[in-house]
């Protein structure tokens, strides 16, 4: 299982603009060189004045306190702009535009002509944030602050596609370049005898490539996602070798301001876990068995189906599907959308296999989805306030309101409700769950809406002003919505639906969530929900978390996972505390007292720091991560047992999910074991303890911002 929060752009459309960078090759500026020849003369660009607010040094408090976060982009990223030019960096955009409005700022825009300028607005305090493709390189890191980065790529030599290339003439080669580049960084520090003529800094990499073709004798450096890209439409460039293997690129910040770095790199962490768990497939079930891949679940975060209770997941629809994915040998992700048309939009693109949201099979929706046969049967009810006028039949809807999303099937019983009764029917924001908009009856801000029995039954639980006077439809059946063209799995569901229905298993599970009021209460108060804490540790835990450069949201889940969040926790083996130390151990990080919270907390997470940095930076952040839990769940060794048996195996050595951790539940057979420098490894342990608290961490990011 594996929590995804719903993106508003696609991961489809990211990925393509990654791949279409203008990255900093194109105008980019480093002050790290002198001229080696000439500087040619700027290239035309449209004239537009940099409009720079007052000078000012801040930090996240006064950002927040003004309501707005100043940024800077490129004249040539205008929306005026041809669409390849800007393509790489309204990939930023978009993303900073996310964070913005994930923290309600209002974003203030500076235009700059080159990244020079770009860079001299951000060291003077003109603005906060450079969120673009931005190279991080020595010269920068003295001068601003970067976040996590987003790509770590390589640099490439090219050249004409017609030069040919003798070996000894790598000893001094002729180059263009874009003036103070990064790339210009890497010819000083690897490459001091190639002879360098500059282009001016806002040159991109499209006027590289036409450089490269008007004077074939010289050569160029180009990031892998930019040459990547211009080769997608151009066959006149090649590359010809790796010239840098490990370039990180950020977004830059102004260098004291590190509360707002810390919040940045939260988001960039989440973005980058949601991103990486966000897979294109859609294989019917026989084949997900073959390949051993996750059942997919796509569902909404909701009382009915799919919430956080202190750090368990669980839910009506996640609690069967569950049971239906473990019966097939599958392991079960969760895909949680925001609204009805995310929901389907994720199906149709192949980044969820079954739809289980509690949805009404209508003859509506039957004629454009495919839905298993009903698994539960529901009323649909008015919903009023008891403080308004009482409803005893249909004639008193007269001068009512009722308020209902348009994608909701109970738009569809409002319009036939209207066919009886005189009253008026407003759409709500699709963003308004159901659950939502009885809230705003109870409290008065909506007079009226509509809802199933059973999250009717949860609601009343814990309000007082909400009643349900009339039903206007009985047993309607809700069903699993499949792709077409995954007959199998449908009917493994329909099997499924068939053999547990009314059983005493689907019995228990529908009134520990519907019918048991105690229990109904407990899941209220102890739902994690937005505004809410994780754990009576989160203090510490971000104080700790930040020191080391991790998301604490990932802490919590990894001491949730270890301890349960109890202080006293004593494992078989003798790990002690929060985060599940042996003493040992923590006594070599200079840690003693286990039991209190704030040394487990600190020795944790800084043993998790330590196993992190084993591995390779020139992993992807997230994959280093999952490497870095099962090594301090497994063991260090036993991981890179698991990465060379990886290669072995013709599968990757870098990617953790699907590929290092199929290794490593190999290593508990002998065959695999007895070739292992570090033997036998229980590796069901570590493949299970990553993914579930990458699975929590998700459900955390999806609810807590």
């Amino acid at each position: 299982m594996k929590i995804k929060t719903a993106i508003s752009a696609t991961i489809k459309i990211l990925l393509i603009l990654l791949l279409v960078s203008c990255s900093d090759s194109p105008s980019e500026s480093n002050d790290a060189s002198e001229e080696k020849i000439q500087v040619l003369p700027e290239l035309p660009i449209a004239k537009q004045s940099v409009k720079a607010p007052l000078s000012r040094q801040i930090d996240w408090p006064e950002i927040k306190q003004t309501g707005h976060i100043r940024a800077a982009k490129m004249v040539h990223e205008e929306e005026a702009s041809l669409p390849r030019s800007g393509t790489s960096s309204l990939y930023h955009l978009n993303l900073f535009e996310q964070f913005a409005k994930q923290h309600q700022l209002e974003i203030q825009w500076t235009s700059a002509k080159s990244l020079k300028q770009m860079m001299e607005l951000l060291e003077d305090g003109n603005i906060d944030v450079i969120p673009r493709h931005f190279t991080i390189t020595p010269s920068r890191s003295n001068l601003f602050g970067f976040t996590t980065p987003l790509l770590i790529g390589k640099e490439y030599l090219v050249a004409n596609q017609n030069r040919k290339v003798n070996e000894n003439e790598f000893e001094k080669l002729k180059l263009v370049l874009p003036e103070s580049s990064a790339y210009v960084d890497t010819v000083d520090r690897k490459y001091p005898s190639w002879q360098v003529k500059y282009l001016s800094t806002n040159t991109n990499a499209e006027a590289v490539a036409d450089k490269l073709v008007e004077s074939s004798e010289y050569f160029s450096i180009l990031d892998e996602v930019s040459i990547d890209a211009l080769l997608e439409y151009r066959e006149d460039i090649k590359k010809i070798k790796i010239v840098n293997d490990s370039r990180h690129y950020a977004w830059a910040t102004q260098k004291q301001a590190k509360q707002l770095l810390l919040k940045l790199n939260e988001f960039i962490k989440a973005h980058h876990f949601a991103l990486s768990s966000s897979e294109h497939r859609e294989f019917d079930l026989a084949e997900m068995k073959k390949r051993s891949l996750p059942l997919r679940m796509i569902t909404r975060n909701s009382p009915e189906t799919y919430f956080m209770w202190k750090g368990e997941l669980v839910g009506f629809e996640y609690e069967l599907m569950q049971k239906f994915a473990k019966q097939h040998g599958l392991v079960l992700e969760v895909v949680v959308a925001e609204t009805y048309q995310q929901m389907i939009q994720l199906l149709e693109q192949g980044k969820g296999d079954v739809i289980a949201a509690g949805l009404s099979r209508t003859e509506k929706r039957k004629k454009e989805l495919t839905f298993s046969i009903r698994y539960n049967r529901v009323n649909e009810l008015i919903v009023a306030n008891k403080r308004q006028a009482p409803i005893k039949s249909l004639e008193d809807l007269e001068g009512r309101t009722i308020v209902i999303r348009k994608s909701s099937a109970f738009w569809e019983t409002a319009k036939e409700l209207k066919q009886k009764a005189e009253f008026e029917l407003v759409a709500a924001d699709e963003n308004l769950s159901t659950e939502l908009l009885i809230g705003k009856v109870d409290n008065g801000e909506v007079d009226l809406t509509i809802s199933d029995s059973n999250l009717f039954s949860i609601e009343e639980s814990f309000r007082d002003n909400i009643y349900t006077p009339l039903t206007l439809k009985k047993d309607i059946p809700y069903a699993y919505i499949t792709r077409k063209k995954n007959p199998k799995l449908l009917s493994a569901l329909n099997g499924f639906i068939k053999k547990q229905y009314r059983t005493t298993y689907y019995n228990v599970v529908k009134n520990k969530y519907f019918a048991n009021q105690k229990r109904k209460l407990r899941h209220r108060e102890e739902r994690v929900t937005q505004g809410s804490s994780l754990s009576q540790f989160d203090a510490l835990v971000k104080l700790k978390s930040a020191e080391y450069d991790f998301d604490w949201r990932l802490i919590t889940s990894q001491m949730y996972q270890e301890s349960r969040f109890n202080p006293l926790a004593k494992s078989n083996a003798g790990a002690q505390g929060l985060m599940q130390l042996l003493p040992r151990t923590a006594k070599e990080l200079g840690y003693h007292d286990l039991t209190d919270p704030t040394t487990s907390i600190s020795a944790g997470v800084e043993y998790l720091n330590w196993t992190r940095d084993r591995f390779s930076k020139s992993i992807a952040l997230e994959e280093r991560i999952y490497f870095a839990l099962a090594a301090y769940n497994a063991g260090i060794g036993h991981v890179r047992d698991a990465q060379r048996l990886a290669k072995k195996l013709n599968l990757r050595s870098d990617k953790w999910f699907n590929h290092v951790e199929k290794a490593m539940l190999l290593l508990q057979k002998p065959e695999y074991y007895k070739k292992a420098r570090f033997g036998y490894c229980r590796g069901t342990e570590p493949v299970n303890y990553v993914r579930e608290i990458q699975q929590r961490y998700l459900a955390y990011i999806s609810i807590i911002n």
